[in-house]
This record gives structure tokens, sequence and C-alpha cells, in this order.
């Protein structure tokens, strides 16, 4: 059988089918709201509910094809009727672009409230040529005050938690907030590059060793866990062994570690301890939870909840840090525009030291050095606002970014 015959239709059908690609496609159904001449005959059904005679009855609604009821002469106005839902107040009460929270930002300022981190910036440090490593569990990259392009995830699963997530964005808000005129700013905001380490799917240990490869001498690696400890209070996460040795292999390396000391009020000299924080040194910053220069609050005093000890090396403001995410101070539809001024713990004053170990790192790299790990410890230790309070519970001072570049 030749192809032309194997697809032969009866022409009647064949005219039908013409006929049916020739008509113009029939135009869909909608709703109309329509306003009829005042005098008219009312066409479909009423849109208000109301006693006959009322002028509003002159609005009607009238099932019809869109632009069917053009040139009526009967009709005054007609258009689809639209969509409508709820104004919800998160995003009505949200600005068009997000106001400056600087002002919330108290430690950013001049010592003693403050590390100073303007003292670096007008030296012209403000983190270039830096890398930084964050290893805890879930991070918000695509929040609007973060610079996404620089943030590459380098091991483990990010755990998808709202509270991991939000977490981890407020900190990397207190290192590289984008100095942009809304929001906050970062106190290494010029950072080249920022890697997150996640512990989730792989062990603390494995998680820092990622991140640490990706950094080299005088780059900033944190901390940001606690571990359960014999007491049944969280300490830091270098008292266990293979913890303890990733770390030291990345501050032997030159890496400088910050590590949270954790939130257990815990005195890590304590002889449960074994000497684990007397009798070993890691290389690693330990960083308590001092008040913060707010009103309430004794500024440099121990916050109760912060460990203490003569290994802990400084501190950073542990109440009152504002910085991304949660939403207290802005809450947006999404996560993109959540801000806080309530990040605390040991996890709100790490960030502040990881920031200023960056600043004097990246001002000594531009001059052609770096500092070794525990050099810049010393360095920070010694010239650092002296801690309030009962100092025999030792968290260590605040740096003060002026004196330690003077130094």
């Amino acid at each position: 059988m030749r192809f032309a015959e194997s697809v032969r239709v009866p022409w009647r059908a064949a005219l039908v089918g013409v006929l049916l690609l020739l008509r113009p496609p029939a135009r869909p159904v909608i709703e109309q709201h329509v306003l009829v001449r005042a005098g008219a005959a009312p066409i479909g059904r009423p849109l208000f509910h109301l006693p006959h005679g009322d002028a509003r009855d002159r609005w009607r609604i009238v099932d019809a094809p869109a632009g069917s009821l053009d040139g009526d002469p009967d009709v005054v106005e007609a258009f689809a009727a639209p969509v409508t839902t709820i104004a919800s107040l998160r995003d009505d009460s949200c600005p068009i672009q997000t106001p400056s929270f600087e002002s919330h930002q108290g430690y950013l300022g001049p010592a003693p409230g403050g590390i100073d981190a303007p003292a670096a910036w007008r030296l012209g440090g403000r983190g270039q040529g830096e890398r930084f490593a964050d290893v805890e569990g879930g991070w918000n990259a695509a929040h609007e005050d973060l610079p996404g392009a620089r943030i590459v995830h380098v091991s483990g699963r990010p755990i998808d938690e709202a509270a991991w997530r939000a977490h981890g964005t407020a900190v990397l808000g207190e290192i590289a907030g984008v100095d942009n005129g809304r929001g906050v700013v970062g106190i290494a905001p010029d950072v080249d590059q920022m890697f997150t380490s996640s512990i989730g799917g792989v062990g603390v240990a494995d998680a820092i060793d990622e991140a640490a490869a990706a950094l080299r001498a005088g780059d900033v690696l944190l901390i940001e866990l606690q571990s359960s400890g014999p007491r049944g209070r969280w300490i830091p996460v270098e008292l266990y062994d293979d913890v303890y040795v990733a770390i030291r292999a990345a501050t032997d390396r030159g890496v400088v570690v910050i590590e949270a000391a954790g939130n257990g009020g815990e005195d890590l000299d304590h002889r449960a301890y074994r000497g684990a924080f007397t009798g070993r040194d890691s290389g690693a910053i330990l960083v308590g939870a001092g008040g913060p220069a707010v009103a309430g609050y004794r500024d440099r005093a121990r916050l109760d909840f912060s460990n203490y000890g003569t290994r802990v090396d400084v501190q950073g403001w542990g109440r009152k840090v504002a910085t991304l995410d949660y939403g207290d101070l802005q809450e947006c539809a999404g996560i993109d525009r959540h801000y806080t001024a309530e990040f605390s713990g040991t996890s709100s004053a790490s960030p502040i030291v990881a920031g200023a170990a960056l600043l004097v790192e990246g001002l000594a790299r531009a001059s052609g050095r770096v500092l070794a790990p525990r050099d810049l410890r010393a360095l920070l230790r010694a010239t650092g606002t002296p801690q309030a309070g009962d100092a025999r519970e030792q968290i260590g001072p605040r740096p003060d970014l002026a004196r330690a570049l003077a130094r």
C-alpha cells in the first residue's frame, strides 16, 4: 500500500477539520464586575445584596468572555473580578528597603564598650585577603545582607532546621554583613571568601578538618559548637580527643581557630576534666561570654551561663547582639530579610572575636606576614579591655583593636 493511501480520510471529515482549524479559539468565560447604565435593564446577578432600587444595584456580576461587553451601550464599566486575599501583617509591615540597624551594633564601637572595628577600617583593614570558615549546622546564604557569591559549602549536609539555619546565618552576619546602608555591617565585610562546614552526617572532627583544608596560615576558622561533658554541662568541643587532634593540626599549620567556650556555666579547671583545659593546648582561642555595654548589664562581667577558667582567653558580647535572622528586629515574608537584636551566648561572643582576628590578620598579611595562632592569641589577651566583675571566674578581656594594632 502506498503511503498516501494509508492516510486517506473522507473529504467531508477533512473539510470539517479545516473549518475547525480556521475557527478562532473560543475565549474562556470569566467572572466580570459590571456597572450598567442608569435605567438599563439589569443583567447577570447582583454584586451587592441590597433592597431593590438601591443605586448599588447597578453593579452586577456577569459570566462572559473577556472583552465581550466592550461597546455595549448599557455597560459603563466592566472588568475581570480581581483575586483577593487577606492582608498579611508580616508582608505589609515590612519596609520596601530594610533600614540600617548599625545603631544596635555597639560591639563594633570603640573600647571599652566594643572592639573598635573602625580602628582597623581606618587603616584599610576590612577582611580583604582573608578566608574564613564556620563549623556548625546550617545557614541561609541567600539572606539579603550576606555576600552569597563568596560563600562556599565544603563539608557535611547542611541541617535543614530553622534553629540551625538561623544560628549559622546570625554568625555569618556578625562576620560579613554587607556594608550597603541597610541591615547590619559585618566586622570584616570584605573578607575574600567564606566556607561553611556542617556536622550533618559527619563527625565534628571531620567537619573541622575539612574546613581547615580550605584555609591557609593566617586564615580564621570558627567553631560554633559545644559538647555535653561528664558533669552533664555544655563544654568546649575540644574536650574530646578526636576534636582536639583536628584543632591542633589546624593551628600547627597556622590556621587561627576560634572556639566557643560553651554555655554550661562551668569551671573548666574542674578536676572532672582531667587537665583537658589546663594540661594541654590545642592552640585555639577560647571565647567566653561577657555582659554587653547595654543598660541592664554589667559590661564585660561574666554572664552566668558562660563557662570560665584559666584556659578561656578572651570574651565577646554574650547578649544583645544585632545580626541576621530570627526576626525580632525585622521579620518579613520568607527568611531572607529577618534581623535580630537578641543573638546571645558564647555563640554570639565567638564571631566578634573571629571578626577581630580577621581584621588583625588581614592587615598583617597586607604588610607581608601573618601572625601565628598563639601569637595572635597572646596579642588579643595582652591588649584587650580587662574583664569586669569576679576575675577569678576568668573569661578574659574584650579585644581592643586600636590597642592591638598599635602594638
